[in-house]
């Protein structure tokens, strides 16, 4: 995922527009407990519900999806979209959001059982082209 250059991280003026958009997604979504943004190389960009776990789980998403995304490399799959897991507990889905130009982002939500995956998925992915959208802007 990451092409060895550091990510350059949103600024606080994004930043803050971007957090309405996490708010929004664990609204829409039954059983959404947390949404992280994080660069390709493990930093929080913003969360929602993480409570005081941001960092931490940002830090978890990008060595997942970089793990993931070396098996896809190996199996000749192509570029990694979309990682789930899932627990006893509930879910957890991982994505990159990527755009031309621009270093990739990573989105993670952690769901409880209640959610329905396929929901998060199209939720997520409506987020992060929201989030591209943002950032993309004025």
């Amino acid at each position: 995922m990451a092409d060895g250059q550091p990510a350059l991280l949103p600024d606080e003026r994004h930043r803050a527009r971007l957090q309405p958009l996490l708010h929004d997604l664990r609204q829409r979504v039954e059983g959404v407990r947390a949404v992280v943004l994080a660069s390709v190389d493990g930093f929080a960009v913003v969360s929602a519900g993480a409570e005081g776990r941001g960092e931490r789980l940002a830090a978890m998403t990008s060595a997942m999806l970089a793990l993931a995304g070396a098996v896809g490399r190996e199996l000749a799959l192509g570029e990694l979209q979309t990682l789930m897991l899932e627990a006893a507990g509930g879910k957890v889905l991982m994505l990159a959001v990527t755009a031309e130009g621009r270093a990739p982002l990573l989105l993670m939500a952690a769901c409880d059982q209640r959610s329905v995956i396929g929901q998060v998925l199209w939720q997520s992915r409506e987020c992060g082209r929201a989030i591209l959208a943002e950032l993309g802007g004025p």
